[in-house]
């Protein structure tokens, strides 16, 4: 027969053990995008689904607009363990593991299957897994797709190379994407995205690039009119958490974020498939010329940049033999 004390015990544990089991967990989100771009109304997807699947056991608070600091400063925190999750750019995680730049390489890829096809290989995975491992930053979902870059300009569309031969152009605070601008003629000025539009008007820079989704958000066509599809690049945003945040909930929760996050992912494509076509017509009537780049021109842009890897692989910024190995991806 048990005792009284044993049974009051026994209460206390399994009510413990409940209200563990319980427990709710908090996360801090940043971004660094305004209210109203995809990616900010993605992202609060996002933190939506993930508290209504784990019936509120994880709970996402979501600050936009820079608001927790600039991109290089979110991605730092969470390998310090001082902020849960970012979601941005999936360059910004060459701020950790510098091989992570070569997504922000000009002209690397040809087209977008081409980028997805790295993207699902054995040399970006080993990157995930370094971001893992040594920095505590887990890569949730990729699928975040975004439109080709773009150049910006003020005066007319670029039609070669030498149009903006010694331009100032912006630039993130990206090791490789510095380079990058400087291996196409151009001389970078680092910028953090909340500070672009007061530097464009400003004359800071002369010229900038922008995802194609967020040259409307970002209102940069009002200050650089000619917008040229130049497809430099062809960007994705990812949702990273910290690898320690994300091990302190249960399997069956950890399960549902991923779930959420690339669910978010469709969503976002989903809304910048939507609005292509009225910004762009909302821009045309402001003004905004928009001007395509043949093929042979990407050619010449990328025979530049490819003049140039030596130079990235002795820095440190692309490993030896990957340029071949991309190129082997077509």
């Amino acid at each position: 027969m048990f005792s009284k004390g044993f049974s009051l015990s026994l209460v206390s544990v399994l009510a413990l053990g409940a209200s563990v089991a319980q427990a709710q967990t908090t996360w801090t989100f940043g971004g660094i995008n305004p209210p109203n771009a995809p990616v900010t109304i993605a992202s609060k997807k996002f933190a939506e689904l993930v508290g209504e699947r784990t019936e509120g056991r994880v709970t996402i608070d979501f600050y936009e607009g820079s608001q927790l600091g600039n991109g290089p400063a979110q991605i730092e925190a969470m390998a310090m363990g001082a902020q849960e999750g970012y979601i941005s750019s999936g360059s910004n995680a060459s701020n950790l593991v510098k091989e992570f730049g070569v997504v922000d390489i000009p002209f690397v890829f040809e087209s977008q299957d081409h980028f997805l096809k790295f993207m699902e290989s054995d040399l970006a995975q080993g990157l995930k897994d370094e971001l893992r491992d040594d920095y505590n930053v887990r890569i949730l979902a990729t699928n975040w797709f975004r439109l080709p870059r773009v150049f910006l300009t003020k005066e007319s569309c670029v039609t070669s190379p030498a149009d903006i031969e010694g331009k100032r152009a912006r630039s993130p605070n990206l090791p490789m994407f510095v380079a990058g601008w400087e291996s196409i003629g151009t001389v970078p000025v680092t910028m953090a995205y909340g500070e672009t539009y007061m530097g464009l008007s400003q004359g800071v820079a002369d010229m900038a690039e922008s995802a194609g989704e967020q040259i409307y958000s970002s209102k940069f066509y009002e200050v650089l009119p000619y917008v040229t599809d130049a497809q430099m690049m062809y960007p994705q945003n990812s949702v990273y958490v910290a690898e320690s945040a994300f091990q302190s909930i249960s399997e069956e929760d950890q399960a549902i974020v991923i779930q959420a996050a690339e669910d978010a992912g469709d969503y976002f494509v989903e809304l910048v498939t939507a609005e292509t076509a009225p910004n762009k017509a909302a821009m045309e009537a402001e003004g905004v010329t928009f001007c395509d780049m043949p093929a042979d021109v990407r050619a010449e842009f990328s025979a530049k940049v490819s003049e140039s890897v030596p130079e990235f692989e002795d820095e440190g910024l692309l490993p030896e033999g990957w340029w071949a190995e991309i190129q082997a991806m077509k």
